[in-house]
């Protein structure tokens, strides 16, 4: 067999495999429906960029919540005896004024934060994701004014929290007080502002452009992507008065070597206080706190006060 002839033989398979595959993408094209309408060039480009935009956001929210949840995992697994870096600022302060103004931190610290408020923003800008997907499709979701409703009410949940309480300046101890309800209030307060924008728009500007009988899809996925971006914003905030929030209970908890010998502990709440063999009780509760305190179910050791004495007494080392 000649060259050329083994040239055409191989056009010829070519040639063949070319029109099977052809029947074989036909085929397929018009068993899902037949083929796709002419799309303009620009509106194809827009959403492309949209669903580009959307991924990318939705990636930077999981690695931010990861990271905050990482961060903690990190500082509470700081050596026994060293104060976590979770604390901040809060934790340098002195055990004793830690301690005698434990309850009324973390009260202010559980009124900046009376619920998952990340979770809370997290699921409304999740909806407004799946809401976005609709409208790039030129459809919208089943239950609609549901969705939109709680939405609403979520953000609305946001804006009940807490303005600055303002504390009356008072010697020696108050200034703490001061210091943790500052560290809450500022990222509430940043918290409460995208709240606001993000219930504004999707009040004022979405629901009216998908109450029109004769939807924009345009215009409305706009407004759309508008508020996902402010929602990602307020997310943001509210992992970081998370974090503030977890810095107070952090320096209302972890009490590990610890001079409180001076303290007088009566009438204070000890449950819950992290402790360790460095740690330096009043004569007078040394046995009353390690009977009362067991050993942690974590890996950072030492031990944690508990609401009653235990039976028997557990190992300051454990």
């Amino acid at each position: 067999m000649d060259q050329d002839s083994g040239f055409d033989r191989l056009d010829a398979l070519l040639t063949q495999t070319h029109r099977q595959l052809g029947t074989l993408v036909y085929d397929s094209v018009m068993g899902q429906g037949g083929p796709p309408e002419p799309v303009d060039p620009d509106r194809a480009l827009g959403l492309l960029l949209a669903a580009a935009h959307r991924q990318t956001r939705d990636a930077v929210v999981r690695r931010t919540a990861r990271q905050l949840k990482e961060d903690v995992i990190r500082s509470k697994r700081a050596a026994p005896g060293v104060a976590a870096p979770s604390g901040g600022t809060l934790m340098r302060r002195p055990a004793t004024i830690r301690l005698k103004y434990r309850e009324q931190a973390l009260r202010i610290a559980h009124a900046y934060w009376p619920r998952d408020l990340d979770e809370l923003i997290r699921r409304a800008l999740e909806e407004i994701a799946e809401l976005i997907v609709h409208l790039e499709a030129e459809s919208l979701p089943e239950g609609l004014p549901a969705i939109l409703t709680r939405v609403s009410a979520e953000m609305g949940q946001v804006l009940t929290l807490p303005k600055s309480s303002q504390l009356s300046p008072a010697p020696a101890g108050y200034d703490y007080l001061e210091a943790v309800e500052q560290q809450l209030s500022t990222r509430a307060s940043r918290l409460v502002v995208e709240a606001r924008n993000s219930r504004v728009l999707l009040d004022t500007e979405l629901i009216p452009h998908l109450s029109d009988g004769d939807v924009s899809w345009l215009g409305a996925l706009e407004v759309a992507q508008d508020l996902a971006d402010d929602l990602d914003l307020a997310h943001r905030e509210a992992l970081s008065l998370l974090g503030a929030v977890a810095s107070v209970k952090e320096a209302g908890t972890d009490f590990r070597a610890a001079d409180l010998q001076t303290m007088d502990l009566t009438g204070l709440p000890l449950v819950g206080i992290r402790w360790d063999q460095e740690t330096i009780w009043p004569p007078a509760w040394e046995e009353r706190i390690l009977r009362a305190s067991s050993a942690t179910d974590d890996d950072l050791g030492g031990l944690v006060v508990g609401p009653q004495p235990h039976d028997s007494t557990v190992g300051v080392d454990a």
